[in-house]
């Protein structure tokens, strides 16, 4: 309970930063109704960056955080209290049978938020390294793995509620960052494209399993949606949104045939907002590696402890994920033309993007049936197409450039699903369109209640203190099965060097290091190819204890994986201890102080070096 006292106080002191800040640039929405949700945008903004300045001088601790916050909300009280007024309350009771199922949803969701997290891609990186910040009270030095560098606007906002809180509070924003998210898309269209409509699409939105699934798991990709929705971006490929919206309105301004002075002003303008916007988390990167957009753009950029080597085995490691699991619906990874199957695999196999259940990335079948209706649209009409044409052309391009995965066109996905709603009220009586509605989030609901076994259960229990955090995590995570006894071996002083392809370290205590060979800048495994050399790099880090993932072991998906799993196999028989602990599928290995004439002259070479 003090974790959703502590969110209402963090969200009310960034709304309250953020009303100052457009006041101050004359920016607030001219609806007053409109003032709270870009407030709190803003705000979330604006507490990333003051964490990521206060990390970067040392500073990221709770007392700090809590003079900041008690300065904004003394000094932005008045505007956040007139904010407040303005909302319109009878709008609400207009739909209130659509409030009342999201409140449910949000309601089951809760549990979810409150419970330790469990896999993807927030035990990967996503809450890692916030927690490690957090800890360390600032920028931690992260140089054995990139996702170190892939931490922007969501990831800082964790880093104020690890800071403040602790994970609950982290993963708690998270899921005020998807409400906001709903309630944006929902004011996009309610002002912009169909009036009266905007709850409809803000519940579709809010009903769908893959947002449960994100609502959930915390990660970024809510955020992406959120600053879609407000036109700008939180994360690398979040720029696609304003370089997209952008390109809009310079089009916009050409077709009106306005003097080209005016055009040329509009841009530079635009994308001076987006550079100030957009700049804190780029320019750590680049002190950081030297390369802004880290590890990706190498040959242009370059980077510290990256490689080219790196960068074409890490696309290999990806292109071969997405051929594994492109077999569920009979086919191969897009290329060339084969991406206009997009949009019916999303909807119709999206488990065929990731190693998931299908209802944890399912974006529902109203935006595939009713987006091609945008071309009926009479009311409107150029807003609804530039809407869908921005949606569309941020799913294309991720998905045609990047990976196409059904979290990283969320946000393209997200504007087409609004799109459709004024396209399918155009196309169908309107009894019929509350059928399809009513249909839809019937839908939506029913696929996301396969989405709660196993957890949820006793995720409830954690919430209403039945079950211990860490018995919980002792049922659902081999991981922290294992992590719970290495941590209890491993010294205060020591160091972990973790082998596993895939780490998810957020379990670990203990100060560690990463080995995968997906990264290859400080241990290059096609440098170290024998026992010797990587026990005398893993001595010259100060490594004391090994983990590792013993179906690496037998890993040979490809010629260097498997020369990388002959590695670790040798490695751990010849220069470590007998297990110390072997659990869930891991082990935890002592390494061995002494070192042979061979690892001896690596060593004494690299450190020399």
């Amino acid at each position: 309970m003090i974790d959703l006292v502590r969110l209402v106080l963090a969200l009310a002191a960034a709304t309250a930063a953020g009303l100052l800040a457009l006041r101050a640039l004359r920016a607030l929405p001219a609806a007053p109704s409109e003032r709270l949700l870009a407030g709190l945008a803003v705000g979330l903004g604006l507490g990333s960056m003051t964490a990521l300045g206060l990390a970067a001088t040392g500073h990221l601790r709770a007392t700090p955080i809590a003079v900041v916050g008690a300065a904004v909300l003394v000094a932005g009280g008045r505007e956040l209290a007139r904010a407040g007024r303005a909302l319109e309350a009878r709008a609400l009771g207009r739909v209130w049978p659509l409030v009342l199922v999201c409140a449910l949803v949000l309601i089951a969701e809760v549990p979810a938020m409150l419970a330790p997290p469990v896999g993807g891609d927030q035990t990967k990186y996503q809450l890692v390294y916030p927690r490690l910040y957090a800890l360390a009270g600032g920028l931690v030095p992260t140089p054995w793995s990139f996702w170190g560098q892939m931490q922007f606007l969501p990831n800082f906002v964790f880093a104020l509620g690890f800071a403040a809180s602790g994970g609950a509070l982290a993963r708690l924003l998270n899921g005020a960052m998807g409400v906001a998210a709903a309630l944006s898309l929902a004011t996009l269209v309610g002002r912009h494209l169909a009036p009266r409509a905007g709850a409809i699409a803000g519940a579709l939105f809010f009903t769908l399993p893959i947002t449960w699934s994100l609502m959930t798991h915390a990660g970024v990709d809510l955020a992406v949606v959120l600053y879609a929705a407000l036109a700008t971006g939180s994360k690398l490929m979040g720029l696609l949104v304003p370089a997209l919206l952008g390109a809009a309105v310079l089009a916009v301004l050409a077709w009106r045939a306005e003097p080209r002075r005016r055009l040329a002003g509009a841009g530079l303008a635009f994308g001076l907002v987006v550079l100030v916007a957009a700049s804190p988390w780029y320019v750590r990167n680049a002190v950081e590696t030297g390369n802004p957009i880290y590890p990706f753009g190498y040959s242009v950029f370059g980077g510290r402890y990256w490689s080219s080597a790196a960068s074409e085995y890490l696309a290999d490691y990806y292109r071969q994920y997405q051929t594994t699991w492109t077999a569920r619906r009979g086919a191969s990874p897009y290329a060339g033309l084969e991406v206009v199957r997009f949009p019916w695999d999303l909807t119709m196999h999206p488990d065929s993007f990731e190693n998931g259940a299908r209802q944890s990335m399912d974006v529902g079948p109203f935006a595939l049936a009713f987006a091609p209706a945008v071309l009926l649209v009479r009311r409107r009409r150029f807003a609804v197409l530039a809407t869908a044409a921005v949606g569309l052309g941020y799913a294309g391009i991720v998905a045609s450039a990047a990976w196409a995965h059904p979290r990283y066109v969320v946000p393209g996905a997200a504007l087409l699903l609004v799109a459709a709603v004024p396209a399918a009220r155009a196309l169908l009586p309107r009894r019929l369109f509350a059928a399809a509605v009513a249909f839809t989030l019937a839908g939506n609901l029913a696929l996301t209640t396969r989405l709660l076994q196993p957890l949820w259960p006793d995720q409830v229990r954690v919430a209403a203190g039945r079950l211990a955090p860490a018995e919980f995590l002792r049922r659902h995570s081999a991981r922290f099965a294992f992590w719970e006894r290495a941590n209890a071996e491993v010294p205060a002083a020591g160091l972990v060097l973790v082998l596993e392809k895939i780490p998810h370290p957020y379990y670990i205590e203990r100060p560690f290091v990463l080995g995968s060979y997906l990264e290859q800048g400080l241990l290059d495994y096609r440098t170290l190819a024998t026992p010797a050399a990587l026990a005398a790099a893993a001595h010259g880090l100060g490594v004391t204890h090994v983990a590792i993932d013993l179906a690496g072991l037998q890993a040979g998906g490809d010629p260097f994986e498997a020369s990388v799993a002959r590695l670790w196999w040798s490695f751990v028989a010849e220069e470590c201890d007998p297990p110390l602990v072997r659990e869930g599928g891991y082990a935890l290995y002592a390494l061995r102080a002494e070192m042979g004439p061979t690892a001896l002259a690596a060593a004494g070479g690299r450190r020399h070096g």
